[in-house]
């Protein structure tokens, strides 16, 4: 006998018999016997909760003269043991509602939330549909799988709104574009997205936010929102961004206390492109040695023979970094263990890419599907990001990390080739 709380479950002698030999002859009969029996056992339990449900229903002084009318069948997926058939008792007047088993209810909350991990975590709504009967123990519509969201879209939206406690030294802030379904047709949906580095040391993503990300004012209610969430707009010291007109200066004023600093990555790729082809190689060449310098004078002296050794040869390059050249050498004026980190946007746009990746597994997304996906996918991220600081030696220790990843599927990929 295994007595479980409310439930309990018996064994005669022949059937403990069965169970043996079953054991003997395979394990899988023997775990689908007692599977059966803990089913049985399960409806037998919700079915007593019913009946108590509908008892106290009828002892109220509303419900003077009405009875029991039997019970109407019902297929119910629970948890752990998936489809069992419960006896949904009906009253004379049809008014009794089961708080334990809504009326529309077919199917555990709490597998609802476990098929919305499932979907998030990048199974498509086709494969979990045709996977649903192996993994969950019911058939599940790709509906039903894409209704699950909102048994976490609260908790999703809870997430991105939360409150702001930590101190966050820098932020960095990018777009990027989503396909969503709406109204029967496909159009982009840009969200703009902060990263924060706090004080100590690690990242976090403190904003996603629907948007235009090639306008400025929809940055400025970003920024305002953060600071409304609680943080302090004196604590940041730097923005690191790309180079979208007006945004430098607008950072600057929702931060009076920081510098805005340029991608160099993105920068360098623009000034190449403006280099003619045979001037290409040496103009890198000479960029890299702004990029890598070990001071701030020694990047703007690199500079200065950058732009004497181009001349007139690649004179629309050489502005291009000169425009900037401010905001890419500011970072040395930050710890050096920080200069990787602060010099490009790769952290933010590496996110970007995470999202981008996880949608795409997913097929098309909905409004409350994309908001969901941004909210789990971005909790994944940090409960990696507790382990890696964000300076010279975390960069070193996420790569050698990274690196050994990419060795170990490598080798099961030759493997299995």
């Amino acid at each position: 006998m295994l007595n479980m709380g409310i439930i309990k479950v018996e064994f005669n002698f022949p059937e403990l018999k069965e169970a043996v030999v079953s054991l003997e002859q395979g394990r899988r009969k023997f775990f689908d016997l007692l599977t059966k029996e803990l089913r049985t056992a399960a409806s037998n339990a919700i079915d007593q909760v019913l009946s108590s449900e509908m008892t106290v229903f009828l002892g109220k002084s509303s419900e003077d003269g009405n009875k029991r009318n039997g019970y109407q069948t019902r297929e119910y997926a629970l948890k752990g043991l998936g489809g069992i058939t419960l006896r949904m008792p009906v009253d004379r007047h049809r008014r009794f509602e089961s708080a334990i088993i809504p009326k529309s209810e077919q199917i555990d909350p709490r597998l609802k939330e476990d098929m919305a991990v499932l979907h998030l975590a990048g199974i498509s709504t086709r494969d979990l549909e045709m996977m649903s009967k192996r993994l969950l123990g019911i058939d599940v519509s790709r509906q039903t799988i894409s209704n699950s969201l909102g048994e976490i879209q609260g908790k999703a939206v809870d997430w991105l709104t939360r409150s702001i406690t930590g101190k966050y030294w820098a932020l960095y802030i990018d777009g990027t574009n989503f396909k969503i379904q709406r109204r029967g047709s496909t159009e982009k949906e840009p969200s703009l997205v902060v990263l924060g580095i706090d004080e100590t040391n690690h990242k976090s993503i403190l904003a996603i936010e629907p948007g235009t990300k090639d306008n400025v004012d929809t940055w400025e209610a970003v920024f305002s929102e953060l600071i409304k969430r609680g943080l302090n707009s004196e604590d940041v010291r730097i923005g690191i961004m790309d180079g979208l007109p007006g945004l430098e200066t607008l950072f600057q004023k929702a931060f009076p206390k920081s510098v805005t600093a340029r991608c160099w990555v993105h920068s360098l790729r623009n000034a190449l492109a403006k280099t003619p082809a045979r001037f290409r190689e040496a103009f890198k060449l000479l960029a890299h040695k702004v990029m890598y310098a070990s001071s701030e004078d020694q990047a703007r002296q690199a500079f200065k023979a950058l732009k004497e050794a181009m001349g007139a040869d690649a004179e629309r390059a050489v502005y291009c970094l000169e425009k900037d050249l401010d905001s890419l050498v500011v970072h040395y004026r930050f710890e050096k263990r920080f200069w990787i980190a602060l010099k490009t946007t790769n952290p933010i746009e590496r996110i970007n890419k995470e999202f981008k990746k996880r949608s795409r597994s997913m097929g098309t997304l909905g409004e409350q599907t994309l908001e969901c996906l941004l909210a789990f996918t971005a909790l994944r991220l940090e409960m990696g990001w507790k382990q890696v600081r964000v300076d010279a030696a975390g960069l070193a220790k996420a790569l050698e990390v990274r690196n050994k990843t990419n060795a170990i599927e490598e080798t099961v990929a030759e493997l299995i080739h």
